[in-house]
């Protein structure tokens, strides 16, 4: 090889070479810049969060939202629940961090989060923590089925699963978009039952008032003017002739034949014609994905109550 080869082919080598490099820098660069400047939203109390880097261990202080990470695909990534985060049952098995209003700092803590979801019970002394920790914690409180879809389009957001997301707020989408013409057809009145005796209902400003609402149902407490979770007089419920009572599964087992058996009640319509019926209050009073399973059920109640 002669001199003049030589040298051009050095010069070709150290071209590439300083063309890897820089490419290299380029790449290092433009991933320095994506962590340090993160993502912000707005989560569900009105706050602004930066989140640095999509979350590898996330821990979960409301039951709803555990069933939201797991329907989004993120059960590897749980790290920590509440001790009443029991579905999907993979859930079981995640270290469990206290209530989901009392929740174990320390042991938070020790899990070392890239993230906590936290839910509409959790106090201001929780976020105020976590943020002691530089732990960024992302409320989720969602108050109607479509707040749901709005959620769990952020979670997806927050945590680089949007095709997952998308999927599921479609597919949640149609079947709500599948009640809004079955509640334009039918007018059943509904007593849902969060207590007996006293007897509690969900007014029309709660999470199953929206669920009946979409169902088709008309929410009794709602034509009481009930505001919340509330108590209802025997006589207005026997003024309002429910066609249709729903009674929530966290009452004891016999507070329907409770409710059938009382002699305040005996001329209610739902009474008279057995239509009184028992739905599993983690689906219904949980504002997650399975809450649409409650709307299904609720309709089909329904359907069976005005044949």
């Amino acid at each position: 090889m002669n001199i003049t080869l030589k040298k051009v082919t050095c010069v070709v080598i150290c071209a590439v070479l300083l063309a890897t490099l820089g490419a290299g820098c380029t790449q290092l660069s433009s991933n320095q810049t994506t962590q340090s400047g993160g993502i912000k939203v707005t989560d569900d109390a009105g706050r602004t969060v930066t989140i640095a880097q999509t979350p590898n261990r996330i821990v979960s202080l409301a039951p709803s939202i555990t069933e939201d990470l797991y329907a989004l695909g993120l059960g590897d990534k749980v790290v920590g629940t509440t001790t009443y985060c029991n579905y999907p049952p993979a859930a079981n098995n995640t270290t469990k961090v206290g209530g989901f209003s009392t929740p174990n700092m320390e042991k938070i803590v020790s899990l070392k989060p890239d993230i906590v979801f936290v839910g509409g019970l959790n106090n201001e002394t929780t976020i105020s923590a976590l943020d002691s920790y530089g732990i960024p914690a992302v409320v989720i409180d969602p108050k109607t089925l479509t707040d749901i879809l709005d959620d769990l389009s952020l979670i997806g957001k927050i945590t680089g699963t949007t095709g997952n997301s998308s999927a599921l707020v479609a597919n949640l989408t149609q079947r709500l978009n599948k009640s809004n013409a079955t509640s334009n057809a039918t007018q059943t009145r509904v007593l849902y039952l969060v207590w007996y005796d006293p007897i509690k209902s969900a007014g029309a400003d709660t999470f199953e008032g929206d669920i009946i609402a979409r169902a088709g149902g008309i929410n009794v407490a709602k034509l009481a003017t009930v505001s919340g979770y509330s108590t209802m007089s025997k006589e207005s419920i026997v003024a309002l002739n429910p066609t249709v009572i729903i009674a929530n599964s966290a009452m004891n087992s016999t507070v329907v034949e409770q409710v059938k058996s009382d002699p305040a009640l005996t001329t209610v319509d739902a009474i008279k014609n057995g239509k009184v019926f028992v739905l599993n209050s983690d689906v219904i009073s949980r504002p997650g994905p399975r809450a649409f399973d409650a709307m299904d059920w609720i309709i089909e109640i329904i359907n069976q109550a005005s044949q």
